[in-house]
């Protein structure tokens, strides 16, 4: 392999944990989260707050 075929590799996509889905679902209302992938409290539409159990 020589230098050139080094540089036209491809580096993976990066994601901010932000822009990841969170899977947490309240568990009262069943709602989803919608601030991302986190650590702390979950938060849905309505502004209801929760944390894993």
């Amino acid at each position: 392999m020589n230098h050139t075929e080094l540089r036209t590799r491809e580096w993976p996509v990066l994601k901010a944990a932000q822009d990841l889905d969170c899977d947490g679902v309240h568990p009262t209302t069943g709602k989803p989260c919608v601030l991302g992938h986190h650590h702390g409290y979950h938060r849905d539409t309505d502004g209801a707050q929760w944390l894993d159990s």
